[in-house]
């Protein structure tokens, strides 16, 4: 039996409405299911992406308002860092260094027995340069030794510190035997890394 307007006309009012909502539940998903979910998708990968773009936006033009601030400040850094890299000794400047160092003791009454460079020792950005020292001296001149390298431009650091075997020398002075390792450092400057060939 073929379907045809008459003969829906015909049927009686709640067959009618039933076909009608049947009709309108296949037009309300068929336009669900072939345009309007995947324009809600489209439309919720474009609100997305939005977000990001504008969560972008706002960090830079937070890093474009503070640009002068950040110009400063890194101004600022690489003038410290110059003033930094200015009490670490170039590689020329160490034997000066060491023989300042030998000549301090010296100077501060000390008897040196052994001034001992162990060589440089490479770590990340700089090089550690030590000397093992033993002198012996009362402990005046110990501090007055300590004292001169504290004076000097570079940075020098004393570690390893031991006293051992305190002989008198008089009724008012002891002589101490004292070893130590005298560490200054070197900057490294890195070579750039070799360029690819265009």
């Amino acid at each position: 039996m073929a379907i045809s307007l008459d003969s829906i006309i015909k049927l009686p009012t709640p067959h009618k409405i039933g076909i009608l909502a049947v009709a309108s539940l296949c037009i309300i998903g068929a336009y669900w299911q072939g345009f309007h979910r995947p324009q809600m998708r489209r439309i919720t990968a474009k609100e997305s992406k939005l977000s990001e773009l504008t969560f972008r936006l706002k960090e830079q033009e937070n890093i474009a308002k503070n640009y002068d601030k950040f110009v400063k400040e890194t101004a600022m850094l690489k003038e410290g860092l110059q003033r930094d890299l200015a009490k670490l000794p170039d590689k020329k400047e160490i034997p000066e260094l060491l023989k300042n160092i030998s000549n301090m003791s010296k100077e501060a009454g000390l008897e040196v027995l052994l001034f001992k460079p162990q060589g440089e020792q490479p770590a990340q950005f700089y090089a550690r340069v030590p000397v093992e020292l033993k002198f012996i001296g009362s402990y005046h001149k110990i501090g007055t030794f300590f004292s001169y390298v504290s004076t000097l431009p570079r940075i020098v650091n004393i570690e390893n510190f031991s006293i051992q075997n305190a002989q008198k020398k008089s009724s008012e002075e002891f002589l101490l035997s004292t070893s130590c390792v005298a560490t200054t450092y070197r900057y490294i400057e890195r070579a750039p890394p070799p360029q690819k060939g265009k």
